[in-house]
């Protein structure tokens, strides 16, 4: 099966059909750590290992990476160097047929717990949700409107306009979800060597 965006055809997954699937956004240049963070050790596995198994935990056995990781089902970005939401909207459009919701989740958050997973989960299928105040991780509905938003969002991209999350989510008039204050820890992310070596202390 193909979805066509702008003069593109994009292969969806197959004949799977199911409620909801992740995806771990691994596609950025980790710049400022000095190394993919997907790879850094943590607690014996690779920091995407890690994010798996919080995703399984929570209840998402369906898991796909934005970006290329060895052992995952993985996307490139469509176009790449755009930032995040160029993974977002890219698997969209290729996961949409497949799944009604996806679950977006950013692998440098290594303190992620299942419970913070589960508040976006256990909200209404038919709308973006976020956590209040953080853009990642979300969930979204991949129903015409976000299908066609996305491709539109490639198209701006194309034309070299930035994008935020922020962005994105607003435009799709994203709802959030308010962050309990015994789980703020679980959405401390890490960005540079300082910020990790915090994190293994």
């Amino acid at each position: 099966m193909a979805i066509a965006t702008g003069s593109k055809a994009i292969h969806s997954v197959g004949i799977i059909m199911d409620d909801l699937a992740a995806v771990i956004l691994v596609g950025g240049k980790s710049s400022r750590m000095g190394q993919d963070k997907a790879l850094l050790p943590y607690k014996g596995k690779r920091l995407v290992d890690v994010v798996a198994d919080t995703i399984r935990a929570a209840g998402v056995s369906r898991i796909y990476v934005s970006g290329k990781i060895a052992d995952y089902p993985s996307f490139p970005d469509l176009l790449s160097g755009c930032g995040p939401v160029s993974g977002i909207c890219s698997c969209i459009l290729r996961l949409s047929l497949n799944y009604k919701r996806l679950l977006f989740v950013p692998v440098d958050m290594p303190y992620l717990t299942a419970d913070l997973i589960r508040l976006l989960v256990d909200c209404p299928a038919h709308k973006p949700n976020h956590i209040e105040g953080h853009p990642l991780p979300c969930i979204v509905p991949t129903d015409e409107t976000v299908i066609r938003h996305a491709d539109k969002c490639i198209q701006e991209l194309v034309k070299k306009r930035k994008l935020s999350v922020k962005e994105f989510l607003a435009s799709l008039n994203a709802a959030s979800v308010p962050l309990p204050e015994q789980m703020e820890k679980a959405l401390t992310n890490t960005n540079t060597p300082e910020e990790w070596q915090e994190v293994t202390e």
